[in-house]
């Protein structure tokens, strides 16, 4: 019988940033549960090990029961995102196969700003941007408005509807909350006026694009964004007015443009298993813009990435059979 580890971070309150950050921390038990209750419908036995303040705790568990294959929830550790890719990287030195991108990928895609030079190289379109540590003056390309956000920080934390900036004053005001709240460089660039989209993507020699959802923004103006609220605080404005429609309504040449710039993103970053793409399609030109790449992706029942699972019409037990699969193979291990 395979033995299949759930590996996952206890939610703490986050090192920095604002106390409201939490709520984004504690959805990976939602996480947890499903993949609980999709290994019960599989038939698999499975152990719980939760990464408290303790990593030589997880280790001795880790060698103490021997998981077969381990699926990696784990988006930080002590409350610190930034540590998500080093959890991967105890697995892959105690050789236990386990789901999801490597220690690499997922600290690429963390740093947006090195995410971005990737994606330039590549001649995929990502908005103009500019880092700053402090606040500076403005590289003479881009233009207002503008988006400013922390380089390191996911799930839309530190990002409000103030992340929207028309002027210098704004710019400023943003940077320096970043700067100081989040203890981080800030991200600024270009706001994309247009359509968002969320790209998910199953597999590795041969990835599919499954139904691509998109937000509809029910906003009279600008920003149109998926900020902090909209995402978490259920009884917010931002929350109520910002809804995933998926499969997205889109002709067939759009569609194909999407999918495969998602595509070539994803291949760019190296992402494995699964994850997902968020973008943009610009009102004038009709380009979609990649806005960020998400590996190992939030898959609670609520998350945009299970959400086209179901409109793909394939059941999450089965998604997750996969993803054990993707890791035996790496392994070299026979399936069950």
């Amino acid at each position: 019988m395979l033995k299949i580890g759930i590996l996952f971070n206890s939610p703490m309150k986050p090192q920095k940033g604002e106390e409201i950050d939490y709520l984004a921390e504690a959805e990976v038990l939602d996480q947890v549960n499903a993949v609980k209750d999709a290994l019960v419908k599989l038939g698999f036995q499975y152990q719980l090990f939760q990464l408290k303040d303790s990593i030589e705790e997880i280790i001795r568990a880790l060698k103490l029961h021997k998981p077969d294959v381990v699926v990696n929830l784990c988006e930080g550790f002590m409350g610190d995102s930034s540590l998500e890719m080093h959890v991967p990287s105890i697995l892959e030195i105690l050789g236990i196969p386990y789901t999801g991108s490597n220690p690499l990928t997922l600290g690429l895609c963390q740093d947006k700003g090195l995410a971005k030079a990737i994606l330039k190289a590549n001649d995929i379109p990502t908005p103009k941007y500019q880092i700053m540590r402090h606040f500076e003056s403005l590289k003479c390309e881009l233009n207002f408005p503008l988006f400013v956000k922390p380089m390191k920080e996911d799930a839309s934390i530190g990002i409000s509807r103030r992340s929207f900036v028309r002027n210098i004053e704004e710019l400023k005001s943003q940077v320096e909350y970043v700067n100081s709240i989040y203890g981080q460089p800030a991200l600024i660039e270009e706001y994309i006026r247009g359509r968002e989209f969320n790209v998910s993507i199953v597999g590795n020699d041969e990835p599919v694009v499954l139904p691509i959802s998109e937000i509809i923004f029910d906003f009279r103006d600008e920003p149109k964004i998926v900020d902090y609220a909209a995402k978490w605080l259920k009884e917010s404005e931002e929350y109520v007015k910002t809804k995933p429609v998926c499969p997205a309504e889109l002709d067939e040449e759009t569609r194909v443009k999407i999918e495969g710039v998602a595509l070539k993103a994803y291949k760019a970053l190296r992402c494995r298993d699964y994850a997902r793409v968020d973008m943009r399609l610009e009102n004038l030109t009709k380009t979609p813009y990649v806005l960020e790449v998400n590996p190992n992706p939030d898959i609670s029942p609520e998350a945009g990435f299970t959400r086209s699972l179901r409109a793909a019409g394939i059941p999450f037990e089965v998604f997750i059979r996969q993803l054990i699969l993707f890791a035996l193979k790496r392994a070299g291990k026979s399936p069950p």
